[in-house]
Order: structure tokens, then sequence, then C-alpha cells
């Protein structure tokens, strides 16, 4: 008897295997059976699920700072180590990982699951394209500043508990000089213009970097002298360990600090066809952005003369550009002003029934001085992709109380006059980066939530603007204006992205572009060639992703005609999650056609 219900329960458990297999979200509608097919393509996105579940576990292996990034928060205690050893295991896990990935029979699975296929070889192509070729130890000294970054971000976002995440962050803390003694031993020869940004985040993290943590450890250390006594034993070691790297960075590496930062035209062509997708050689990446840019100011011209034709005839745009008005929120209004501005977007998207509304909280803060040199004045960052409590930040960079009163002025003005802040906040919040992370992270697909995509964000981002104008947002026609310097500036980056990677133009011919046709400064241009060195292709995919996102519109519009639903399109395009643009658009006329043959 024991032995028939034993047999009982083995035959009712595996029925139950395979029904939990075979579940009903797989199987398709009013088919009571399924094909060697479709068995086949159950079981096929069953070892893709896999691959990806051990792709995640060996990123939290090797790369724990990646894996907390990530939302993975099993490593949050570790910081990734920065030795050769690390990077050849790593390579080999991730080469074996991607053999089993192309052992998988993808023409047999479901079209959705087959983006996520392409997403997820992608990403493992690029990971051991770069630690098999970028020499990232030897020629990053910015990179071993990292975990700084990282341990704030741990402190200020809400994913667990607070006096956890405070104790792995010093954890964390206590490893960074290790990491600094690792970077004495592997820097050889990185580029110029790395070491002096390094040499810079060093210091500005010396000045500033305990002080900025201290607030986000106040309520770990407040009623225990014990923990508060550990934390500054943790702080003056990491601030020795930082007063040595700048001393290191000054003295043994920037004297011979004479490699090229420019990626060269076979890696460009690797990014703009693995990470991004497209069907696209660096010439014609070159071409595209040229032609943009001529575009771009020719628009940005128009403009001027429509806000003031004889100014504008006199002195051109940067004429109309010295007339803008400096009106600005106090500096200590700043914060509340983006709020308020936030409120205002959210207020008036919801009445105009465009896009859905990012059921997501945003924060916004003053931005740590230590972040300054790297970050842009006013930066978005995104929750944690895989965590389930998803908050995001908005940081804001607002002139030290140290410069004088004149020039604090002026840095508000020109970065915070009213018109700026409608255009931040639509490229930042509503309708842009915050909303499209929030619908990017209803997607199903942990696949599509960790993927990178600049040419979807990025361009979402730029396209934001244009829909803020389109929907009537701005309160000012100034913001217009500026809407098409900003587009004007993206283009000469996407220009100058192309032209220096592909060893075109030197760092100085870029810097004099700039300098030229936007009338920077040489400091200002210098930053930008620099933030350009550090990102090859990233330059190129603002103004590709905007233009081809309209692309995409205007074929719906064309198509659907009178039955065409802008929110729909919207909320279409940003639900699918991080994969390629142009598998975004193939994505979606499948779904077209899949909607049409349903029987109403």
């Amino acid at each position: 008897m024991t032995k028939l219900l034993s047999t009982r329960r083995s035959a009712l458990a595996a029925g139950a295997a395979l029904a939990l297999l075979l579940s009903p979200a797989a199987l398709p509608a009013f088919d009571d059976k399924l094909s060697t097919e479709e068995i086949e393509g159950t079981l096929e996105s069953t070892k893709l699920n896999e691959v990806f579940s051990q792709y995640l576990a060996t990123i939290q292996m090797y790369d724990p700072e990646r894996a907390t990034r990530l939302g993975l928060h099993g490593s949050d205690a570790v910081l990734t180590s920065r030795s050769q050893e690390r990077v050849s295991r790593q390579l080999e896990a991730i080469k074996r990982l991607r053999a089993k990935l192309l052992d998988i029979k993808k023409a047999t699975m479901f079209p959705a699951l087959k983006v996520d296929y392409e997403a997820l070889d992608h990403m493992l192509e690029v990971d051991i394209y770069e630690l098999e070729t970028q020499g990232l130890l030897s020629r990053c000294p910015q990179a071993y500043l990292e975990p700084l970054f990282l341990v704030y971000q741990m402190m200020s976002k809400d994913y667990e508990d607070y006096n956890t995440r405070a104790s792995n962050a010093i954890s964390r803390l206590k490893l960074f000089p290790s990491v600094l003694e690792q970077a004495e031993r592997n820097l050889s020869r990185p580029p110029e213009i790395w070491t002096r940004q390094a040499i810079r985040q060093t210091n500005e993290a010396l000045n500033s970097f305990v002080a900025d943590s201290a607030q986000v450890f106040r309520g770990y250390t407040r009623y225990d002298p014990t923990l508060k006594g550990q934390v500054d034993e943790t702080m003056n070691k990491v601030k020795t360990a930082l007063s040595r790297y700048a001393d290191f960075l000054q003295k043994n590496v920037l004297p011979n600090s004479d490699s090229d930062f420019r990626a060269g035209e076979y890696t460009y062509g690797f990014y703009l066809e693995r990470l991004h997708a497209l069907d696209m050689t660096p010439g014609s990446a070159m071409s595209y952005s040229k032609k943009a840019f001529k575009k771009a100011m020719k628009d940005l011209a128009r403009e001027a003369s429509n806000i003031d034709a004889m100014l504008a005839k006199e002195k051109g745009w940067r004429g109309v550009m010295e007339k803008l008005p400096k009106e600005h929120p106090a500096a200590g209004e700043v914060l509340q002003v983006f709020q308020d501005e936030m409120d205002r977007a959210y207020q008036h998207f919801d009445e105009h029934k465009v896009v859905q509304f990012p059921r997501q909280r945003l924060l916004i803060k003053r931005m740590p001085a230590f972040m300054a040199s790297v970050l842009p004045y006013v930066y978005y960052a995104p929750s944690f992709a895989l965590d389930d409590t998803r908050i995001s930040d908005l940081y804001v960079q607002l002139p030290s109380e140290s410069l004088p009163e004149a020039v604090r002025e002026r840095v508000l003005a020109a970065g915070f006059n009213y018109a700026q802040v409608e255009l931040l906040t639509a490229y930042s919040i509503m309708p842009g980066l915050h909303l499209r992370s929030f619908e990017a992270s209803s997607n199903r697909s942990r696949i599509r939530r960790v993927s990178r995509q600049p040419v979807v964000s990025n361009g979402w981002a730029g396209y934001a603007e244009l829909l803020s104008e389109e929907m009537g947002y701005y309160s000012s026609y100034w913001s217009r204006f500026l809407r098409c310097y900003v587009r004007a500036l993206r283009a000469a980056r996407a220009y100058a992205d192309a032209a220096l990677h592909t060893r075109k133009w030197t760092a100085d011919k870029a810097s004099a572009f700039f300098q030229d046709n936007l009338g920077m400064t040489k400091s200002q241009a210098d930053t930008e060639v620099l933030k350009l060195s550090l990102a090859p292709t990233d330059g190129f995919s603002y103004i590709y992703g905007l233009d081809r996102i309209l692309q995409m519109r205007r074929y719906y519009e064309r198509t659907e005609a009178k039955y065409f639903d802008l929110r729909k399109f919207h909320t279409v395009f940003l639900r699918m999650g991080e994969i390629p643009i142009e598998r975004i658009a193939e994505e979606m006329r499948r779904v077209k056609r899949e909607e049409a043959k349903i029987v109403r």
C-alpha cells in the first residue's frame, strides 16, 4: 500500500511539473495540444532563463559592484577585485556562458524571447570584448574611484534595511584603500586627459567625500559611539588612501600618460553593431552626424531669427542667446523649484493623456561635491534594475557657498533660469528619463531590465523635450530656443564623437570645433572632449535615437491615420524595455500584426 501511494505521488509530481512547464501563458489560444516545435520552444526558453541566471551569478561572484547596481545584493559587503586574475576568470566564465547560449535553438523560441536571446547575446559579447581588449585596469585611473560613488548610492537609495546597507557600505569603505593599492600595481600609460581627470576626482573626493558621507551615515552612528568610532576610523583611512593616490597619479602616472584615448574604427564599429544593434558603419555614423549637425545649426539660426530678427541678423544665434532671460530661483530654492516643476509636469501631461503616469518615487537631492566633476550638473539616477523597491534620484549640482557671490549668480543664471528648469524637467523627469525608467521596469523580462541601450534612453530624453513643446508644456518661447540649442549641441557631440573615435580628429581639433561652432571657452570644450573620450558612440546615440523615434511615430501616424493613438504608441514603445531600438520597431510591428488577427 505504501509503495502504491509512493508511486501515485511520483506520478502526480511528474504531472504537476509538466503542467508547470507547459503553463497556459505559453500555450496558443484554443489549442489543446502542443506541436513538437512549441515544446522545443518552451524547453529552449527554459535554457535561456538558466543561462541568464548563471550570468547574474557570474556578475555577483566576479564583479559585486556591478551586481549592486543591477539590484543583486548578495555581495554588497565586498568590492570588485581590480586584478588581472579576476579579469581572466570572469572572461573565461562569460565565454563558457556564451557558448552555452549559442547551443540554444533560437529558431524554435517564441518571437519575444528571440529578442531576449539576442539582447543577452549582445550583453555577453560586449562583456567579452571589453574584458579581452580594452585594458581597463591599466588605462583607466578613474575606475579605481568608483567604489566611492557606489557607497554613496547604497546609502542614498532605499532598497532594503538601512542598517544593513550602512554595514555593507562601511565594509566596502574598509576595502577601498586596497583597491587604490591595486591601482599602483596596474596603471600603465593611460591617456593624459584621463589621468588629469582622475587627479581632479581624487582631490575633490579628498576634500568633500567624508563631509558628504557624514550625513547619510548619521542615522547609523547616532546612538552608538562604538559604531561612530569605527566609521570615523574608516573615513580617516579613506582620506589617507586618497591622498596617497593623488600623489601617485601626479608623480608616477601623469609623466607617462601618453596613450591614445580614441577607440579606433574597429571598436567604434563594434559598439554600433553589437551594443546598439545598428546596421551602420563608423563612416556612415559620422556622415549621419555631420548632416544632423548642419541641419540643427540651421534650425537654431531660424529659431533665433523668430525671437529677434534684427539681433539674429547682426550677431547670429549667439547674440540672441545673450538676451536669454536670467531670472532664476535663489540657490536655497532651486531644489523646491524642481519639485514644483515636476508636479506641474505631472499634472500637465496627465491632462493631455499622451503618456502614462510614472508610479515610482523620485527624490530630488543636492549633488555631493565629489560627484560634480564627473556627472552633468543635473543628473537622473534610475533605481537599481532588479530591485523590488524602485526609487530614483535627481541630483542637482548647486554652486558652492564658498564661491564669490558674483560667480554663484552667473552659475545660477546660466543653468537654472526658469526656461532651463522647464527643459531639464522635461528631459530628466516627465515625460523624460524618469517616465522611461518606470515604463521599462514594467517589463516582465529580467533580461530587458538589465540590458543597456543608450540609443533608446538618450533618444527618448531628447524626444521628451520635443513632446513637451508639442503639448504646450513650456511657458516661454525661450524654452523652444533652448531646445533647439541643445539639439545643436548634441548633434555637435555626435559629430565629434564619431570623428574622434575613428581617429579622423585629434583632441585639439575636437576642442577647437566646439569653440568655433558653439562659442565655448577652451575649458568647456575640453570638458566636452573628455566626456566623449570615456564612452564611444554615446554622443551619437542621442541624435540617432531621437530621429528613429520620430520616424517610428510618423510611420504609425501615416498607417493608422485617424485611429492613431499617441498615448498607446508611447506606452508600447517604452514597455518594450531595454532592447535595441531596431528590435523595438520590429516588436511593435509584430504586436500590431497579432492584434489585427484577433477576432473582435
